[in-house]
């Protein structure tokens, strides 16, 4: 097939759909697919940042205003699928909004990939709301935050086929009017973000912490990873650390991530007096996230919603984790079984949680190992070939 991935983000930017994007078009590309991936791009960079060389990549620069840079992506999307087979958009506005409309008018099958609410994610980032996702349906909003909702919902309705990569997403979906039959579930992998030690030990934690986070080999180092926006619950974390400091002066909580949100965080750090204890790193090549992940004692994620988190699948790998109950994270995390699961933003909750972790060796150990069985639930081999499945309808 001839294959039109349409995406909003695509390495070097980060995040798990730019990760997914990559090596999907990879993959697809080795088994004898012709890829095109059309993305949306900061600056045009003349060597082509993916895993595989031979991929055809199409940038759009975001340096043009909004509505120029959509009608220029919307062009070039119509000329690539003039002669493709299938178009695959990665989000259902900035790149699915185009891919709907050229895939209308050229009359070619469009499949979409709905990792989240755009009018919800709009609406938290600009402090319209503070409701969780589904306290967020069917709700009356502003305009703006009214028109992305429908326009999502407009684009799920013209695709052919949708996957979500969690049930809980699909149900959000089948919660704007789209057919049941019409959403297909297609659990991400966590050997799309490859790279790192295979897995953890002791002695490969002990080298990590001196090599990559510079500190102590006998620091306990709690690790959260995200995009640095107000429903990631990266600022309860930073004021638990005092509490969790009495208890064993030794913890040292890692942010890696970047965004909105980072000055913010770092003047609380500054201001609980917190800077040798808090580590905001920044924005980490994706290549390099995984030794984090091998350094780390505890990975938490403590956030108000996940579809299906490429960075808790990555972390079970290496290191206990704690999750927020919310979204699609229960689809992974199995209360007591293969890590914890705390209500978002709960204090007492997480504070407990790591507490209990941290003095009990045995319990992270059996959460490791579990978490490596669950995996086997989530193979690239069979996601790749669900995906194909969809595609070639």
């Amino acid at each position: 097939m001839k294959i039109i991935l349409a995406c909003g983000i695509f390495p070097p930017d980060i995040g798990g759909p730019a990760t997914y994007a990559d090596k999907l078009a990879g993959e697809l590309n080795r088994l004898g697919h012709e890829v095109v991936v059309l993305t949306y791009r900061d600056k045009t960079i003349s060597k082509l940042e993916t895993r595989n060389s031979k991929l055809q990549l199409v940038i759009v620069s975001r340096k043009f205003p909004k509505l120029v840079r959509h009608f220029v992506y919307f062009w070039k999307l119509f000329w690539l699928a003039s002669t493709a087979d299938v178009i695959y958009a990665q989000n259902a506005v900035s790149a699915g909004l185009p891919a709907a409309l050229a895939a209308g008018i050229l009359k070619k099958r469009l499949v979409l990939k709905v990792v989240g609410d755009a009018a919800w994610e709009r609406a938290r980032e600009r402090g319209k709301t503070n409701d969780s996702l589904e306290e967020f349906q069917n709700k009356p909003h502003s305009l703006m935050i009214n028109f992305l909702a429908k326009t999502q919902h407009y684009i799920s309705r013209k695709a052919d086929a949708i996957i979500a990569p969690s049930v809980y997403l699909k149900n959000i979906v089948q919660g704007w009017g789209i057919k049941e039959g019409k959403i297909k579930v297609v659990y991400n992998s966590p050997e799309t973000m490859r790279g790192g030690p295979p897995s953890n030990t002791k002695e490969v934690a002990r080298q990590y912490k001196e090599k990559v986070l510079h500190i102590n080999t006998d620091e306990d180092v709690i690790l959260t990873v995200g995009r640095l926006v107000p429903w990631k619950g990266f600022e309860v974390l930073i004021e638990l650390m005092p509490q969790l400091l009495v208890e064993n002066p030794n913890f040292k909580l890692f942010i890696v991530g970047e965004g909105e949100e980072r000055e913010k965080l770092e003047a609380k750090a500054r201001a609980l007096c917190l800077l040798d204890a808090v580590k905001l790193e920044g924005r980490i090549e994706h290549s390099q996230i995984a030794f984090y992940l091998g350094a780390a004692d505890i990975f938490i994620l403590n956030s108000q919603y996940e579809g299906l988190s490429h960075i808790i699948l990555e972390a079970m790998r290496y290191s206990p984790v704690i999750a927020s109950n919310k979204g699609g994270n229960p689809e992974l995390i199995e209360d007591g079984v293969n890590g914890l699961l705390v209500e978002y933003n709960n204090k007492e909750q997480i504070k407990e949680a790591i507490l209990k972790l941290w003095r009990d060796k045995a319990l992270r150990e059996k959460f490791v190992a579990n978490s490596k069985e669950k995996l086997k639930q989530f193979s690239f081999d069979l996601m790749l070939e669900q995906t194909l499945t969809i595609l070639s309808k």
